[in-house]
Parts: C-alpha cells; structure tokens; sequence
C-alpha cells in the first residue's frame, strides 16, 4: 500500500483522512487489511494521535472495519434498506418539543468522501450546514448536512436543510445509502452542553427524481430520545431505533 506522507495546511487529521479514503477507495486488492498505527504515523509523518483520529472517522462512516483479531480493513458493503428518510426534527420523538438551531454554514470544496457520496468533481463548491437540535433546554443531537452548492435551498435556522429541501424533494427521494455506527471520533461541537452519553451516528444519502444528492450525518443521543428512522410510502414507521 503506497500512501505518501501528508503536506498540506490543512487539519492533519482531515489530511489523514482524505489520503487514507483516496488509497483505501481506489485499492485493487478486494479485501485490504491495513498497517498498524505505528507504521501509518511513519509513513504519513504525523502522530499516531493524529492517525488515531482519522481511522476512528473512517471507521464512523463505515469505509473501515474491524476484521479477525481487531485488524483494520475496508469495510464490507451492506445492502441499503428501502424507505423514506425522514427530516431529524420528524424522525425524533421526544415527551419535550424539539427545536433546530444553526450553528455553521460553510461553503468549501468537496473531499474525497462528500464528492463520492454526492457523486460530484473532488473540489467542486459544496454548502454544509451544522445544527443542534434540542428536546427542551437540553442538546440530544448534532446533525452535519451537505449538498452541491448549486442547490443550497433557502435557509430556515429553525430546520435542518433537509426539512428545507421541501416536501416536493423529499416525496421522491430514494435512499442512496445508510448506514448506522457508534460515535467514535470527538469532532463536533456541542454548543453550550457536553457530549452524548449513549451517542449513534446515522451517515445517509438520499436522491431524488429532478433534485441533487442530500448527504447528511446525524449525531443523535439515543438515551434522551428514539427515533423513527425510516417510514414507508404511506408515512408508516419500518424500521425504529428504541
């Protein structure tokens, strides 16, 4: 596995990242088993801290796994389940009313992973938008949401962009792809509250008839709320999160 050490200013974690997906992505072998954290810090010529970070998030959005005796490798595909995603502030359920506050909006180019999963050119402008979404006073979830900049809808602080993409998005809308795993890696920012105790990550695509590909990775504390997390065609729940 040839994988060239990191050199550009960007956070190095993000570098690791990005030059471990491009090299796991584009592998020919059919099943790679990746070096020990020792020799990926050599090779990439930062700290096994850093290396730590990055494979801990490749490990979240499932392009790794842990195979026989713990050892890293690319992960296994899983079929993608049928049914409607739901907007967060409609898939939680809660006793307390939920709100959706904005804390980013940024514009910047795509990575290697958000221009694969919204299958668009690697550096093409893309717009994330972070919130927090609160049941009462208290943060039970983080949500990260990205799409082509060419296709940012109107913002609303009080939804999340996909809610914003319209009911006419979201009625055709096919789930692309889904996929849910422990919070491994600390890198959001939970405004005024500390991190989930019982913290899952639920990574998905969506696309629709005439619309662009709407990415998004949640961050939901399952121990303050449930979720109902994909509802069929008649809006009825097939599939729940307790």
């Amino acid at each position: 596995m040839d994988i060239p050490p990191v050199r550009d200013r960007r956070p190095l974690a993000v570098q690791v990242y990005d030059r471990l997906y491009d090299t796991l992505i584009n592998a020919d072998e059919s099943l790679v088993i990746l070096p020990p954290e020792e020799e990926l810090a050599r090779r990439l010529v930062v700290s096994r801290t850093t290396v730590r970070q990055a494979l801990a998030l490749l490990e979240e959005d499932g392009v790794i796994e842990r195979g026989t005796g713990r050892r890293r490798q690319v992960a296994h595909r899983a079929p993608t389940p049928t049914g409607t995603v739901l907007p967060l502030e409609h898939m939680a359920q809660s006793a307390d009313a939920l709100t959706v506050e904005r804390v980013v909006r940024r514009v910047s180019p795509a990575t290697g992973w958000s221009a694969r999963l919204l299958e668009i050119e690697r550096g093409m402008d893309i717009v994330t938008w972070e919130s927090v979404v609160r049941a009462g006073t208290k943060v039970v979830a983080s949500t990260l949401e990205v799409i082509d900049a060419t296709h940012e809808p109107k913002a609303d602080d009080e939804r999340t962009m996909y809610a914003c993409l319209g009911a006419r998005y979201r009625k055709t809308a096919a789930l692309g792809s889904l996929r849910l795993a422990p919070y491994m890696a600390q890198t959001r920012t939970w405004r005024d509250a500390s991190a989930p105790a019982n913290p899952v990550t639920i990574t998905f695509t969506t696309r629709a008839k005439a619309g662009p590909i709407y990415l998004a990775k949640h961050v939901v504390d399952i121990r303050e709320i449930s979720l109902n997390l994909l509802a069929d065609a008649h809006e009825g729940i097939v599939e729940d999160i307790p």
